[in-house]
Parts: structure tokens; sequence; C-alpha cells
């Protein structure tokens, strides 16, 4: 579990930096930020709904206190929602991007 949280740490940084640093990207701007988004979820995620349950299993004793444990939840409801929703857009304003190129250029600036 430990390796996952790693490798998910990895790859969505270095989606980030690739994306905004280096420019590596070569999509629509409109796609390379649904691309950030979803990456910054994901670091998210895994933060605040992995680390926590890791060390708790680890430890095998839930150590975070009962506040901690609600946010931890609630917080982990709303970055996979928010992923989820990301995910689900991609597809219709993909094909907008690929059937209507002028309308989409003024629409996704």
């Amino acid at each position: 579990l430990l390796i996952f949280i790693l490798i998910v740490h990895y790859g969505d940084t270095t989606i980030l930096v690739a994306s905004i640093k280096y420019n590596a990207f070569r999509l629509h701007n409109f796609m390379v930020v649904f691309i950030q988004h979803i990456a910054v979820c994901d670091i998210l995620l895994c933060l605040v709904g992995l680390l926590p349950r890791t060390v708790s299993v680890i430890v095998n004793n839930w150590v975070f206190g009962r506040t901690l444990s609600y946010i931890i939840v609630h917080c982990s409801y709303f970055t996979n929602t928010a992923s989820l929703l990301l995910i689900c857009f991609m597809t219709p304003s993909k094909l907008w991007l690929l059937k209507y190129p002028l309308r989409a250029k003024i629409f996704c600036l």
C-alpha cells in the first residue's frame, strides 16, 4: 500500500511538473487544465485518504482521533466526486473540441 502511495505521488507530480513547467502536453489548454485538476485530486485523495488508513493498518488501531476520522471521510468523498465529474466532463468537451474547433476555441479560452 505504501508503494502504491509513492507511485501515485510520483506519477501525479510528474504530470503536474510536465504540464506546468515544461508545457509537455500537446493538447488543447482546456484538456491540460482538466488533467492537472485530476492529478491534484489524486494527490489529495492519497494524502487525506490512503496515508492515514495505511498508518492505522500498520498500527492496527485508529490513532488520529474521532474528528480527523470525519474530516478524512468527507475529504475523500469530495475528492472522489470531483475527480469523477472532471473525467465525465472530459469526454463531451473533447467531442466539442473535435466537432466544432472554432467555437471550442472561444468556449475553452
